[in-house]
C-alpha cells in the first residue's frame, strides 16, 4: 500500500469517480451509506498481461460505514480484464473481482497513526479515494503469469500451441516424459517396448 502523498480533491468528485464523498453519512458511529455504481478507471490497474484497462468501467458494491476514526469500506469491485496468456500468448478478456475491507482513517484520529504503517488509508476531507485500494486488491488478485487454463479455458485459446508436456496433438497412450525411463525398464517383454 503507498503511503505518498496525493493531490488533494477539490469539491464534489464525478459521479462515475473512484472517488467517494461521505458527507452524506451522518456523522454516528454506525451509519451506513450504500454505493452501487459503475466507476471509470483513471489508469489501467494490474500487471502487464493482466490488467483492466483505463477508462473502463468497473462496478461498486460497497456499503460505506462511519466510524469514530473514519469510515469503513466493505464490498466487492468486478470489472473485465484484457489478458495475455504467459504460455501461448493469445488474448481475451475475462470477468474479475476483489473483495474489499479497507479502513479510512479521518486526519488527526489515533487511527491515522496506522498510514504509516500501511494498516489503515487516509480520509481527504470527507473524500476517500478507491484507486490506491483496487491497485493493491487487484495486484494481489492477479497471477503474474496467466494462463488461458486461470481462467476458465479447457486449453489454450491459440490452437498451434504445444501441450503443457511440449509435445501437441493427441494425448491418448503418451508416457509422461518424467516416467518414460520406468516405463521402458518395467514394460511388458512381449511389447516391442520390452524387445528394445
Amino acid at each position: 500500500m503507498s503511503t505518498t502523498s496525493r493531490p488533494r480533491h477539490q469539491g464534489r468528485p464525478a459521479a462515475d469517480s473512484l472517488v467517494l464523498d461521505t458527507r452524506s453519512i451522518t456523522r454516528t458511529p454506525g451509519a451506513m451509506m450504500q454505493v452501487r455504481r459503475a466507476a471509470v478507471l483513471p489508469s489501467s490497474i494490474g500487471v502487464e498481461l493482466i490488467r483492466i484497462p483505463e477508462g473502463d468501467e468497473v462496478d461498486l458494491d460497497l456499503d460505506l460505514t462511519f466510524v469514530e476514526e473514519g469510515v469503513l469500506v466493505t464490498g466487492s469491485v468486478a470489472g473485465c480484464a484484457e489478458v495475455e496468456c504467459a504460455r501461448c500468448l493469445g488474448e481475451f478478456t475475462t470477468e474479475v473481482s476483489v473483495d474489499l475491507t479497507e479502513m479510512y482513517a479521518a486526519e488527526g484520529t489515533a487511527a491515522a497513526a496506522g498510514v504509516e504503517q500501511d494498516e489503515v488509508r487516509l480520509l481527504d476531507g470527507d473524500l476517500l479515494d478507491l484507486e490506491p485500494a483496487l491497485v493493491d486488491a487487484f495486484g494481489l488478485e492477479f497471477p503474474m503469469s496467466p494462463t488461458c487454463t486461470d481462467y476458465g479455458h479447457s486449453g489454450c485459446v491459440n490452437p498451434d500451441t504445444p501441450a503443457p508436456d511440449g509435445v501437441s496433438g493427441d494425448t491418448e497412450g503418451r508416457i509422461d516424459p518424467r516416467w518414460a525411463g520406468l516405463a521402458e525398464k518395467f514394460a511388458d517383454p512381449g511389447t516391442d517396448e520390452g524387445a528394445r
